[in-house]
Formats: C-alpha cells, structure tokens, sequence
C-alpha cells in the first residue's frame, strides 16, 4: 500500500523572525528548533543549551505594524503597537514555557528621518502570563483575552492597554531574554 505525503509544516514569518533574534539573543551554546509534528501544538520554538542539556518552549505571537493615529501624551508619545487576540483556553492550557509577543515598531531613523519597522519582543514566561491575565484581563468575544501592547523603544518601555493597564516593560527586548536565558543556564 501507498503513503501519502504533504508538506506537514510550513515556517510562519513571525517565527522565522524570533528565531533570528534568539540566536543573537542567546548564548552561542543555546540552539533554536522548530517542532515538527502535530504532538507539540501550541509550541512554536525549541531551544535547547547543548552542554547543560536544559530545554525551553516558546509560543510566537505576531502582530503586524500599526501607525499611531495621531501623537498622544505620556507613554503613548513615542513607538507603536501590536494588537493579539488570544483564545483563553490557549493560555489557560499552555505547555510553552514562554510566550513571545513580535511587535513591529515604526521608528524613525534618526541619521536620514526615514521610517523604519523594527521588531521588538515581549517575552514572558507563561505562569507570569496566565497571572497578568489573571489580574488584568478580561475575555472578548468567545472567550478570547485582547492584548494592545505599546511598546516605546525610546524609554524601552512597554504596556498593554487593553482592559485594565499594566506595565511589561521587565520582559522587553533583552531584558525578557534574560529571563529566558536564565532558564537555560
């Protein structure tokens, strides 16, 4: 009898891009995995430190680039944000150790004024997540959370504020992959 075969998994852009930023992120001893089979659901990365042999997953969520309406005050002066609608029973039941947020930032350059889009992470470790949600949450539609994160590259600051505000700033950028490297370690 035949086998079929299909193409069973195909890389998503956000993943690609997180992935990138892993390697430069992590020691040279940390390699990042992609999941290849239907088991790992809801894991998008693997990163393994191949001399202590310890391991982490990560869930990727990706927002595409939305321009500010208009310059606001206080922590809304500078940068942009990301928009991600989460069904509650992907957090609740996670079995990632991490959740990475991808939001692209307009930023502008300050050598030529160009507008650039830049990637920036907000990396969170899933029970620190399922307590922000627990916290600061609440369910939109069916049973999905809403996230607004804003995220101020120049004060390296970043927010959700959708629902009740609350401050992620500890897991931007490099400072969240410090806390995941600590894992790795």
């Amino acid at each position: 009898m035949g086998r079929a075969y299909k193409n069973f998994w195909s890389l998503n852009t956000d993943e690609a891009v997180v992935a990138g930023i892993l390697r430069a992120e992590t020691s040279k001893d940390v390699e990042v995995f992609l999941p290849l089979n239907a088991q790992m659901k809801d894991v998008d990365l693997i990163c393994v430190n191949m001399k202590t042999k310890k391991m982490l997953t990560i869930q990727v969520k990706g927002s595409r680039a939305y321009e500010p309406k208009e310059k606001k005050i206080g922590d809304f002066c500078e940068g942009s944000g990301g928009w991600f609608l989460i069904s509650k029973r992907k957090v609740e039941e996670s079995t990632a150790d991490f959740f990475i947020f991808l939001v692209y930032v307009l930023e502008q350059d300050k050598e030529n004024g160009r507008i650039l889009i830049r990637p920036h992470t907000i990396s969170i470790p899933t029970r620190e997540l399922k307590r922000l949600v627990r916290d600061y949450k609440v369910t939109h539609g069916k049973d999905a959370y809403s996230f607004k994160f804003w995220v101020n590259p120049k004060k390296k600051l970043a927010f959700d504020f959708r629902d009740k505000k609350y401050y992620v700033s500890e897991y931007l950028d490099k400072r969240g992959f410090e806390r995941l490297n600590n894992y790795l370690v």
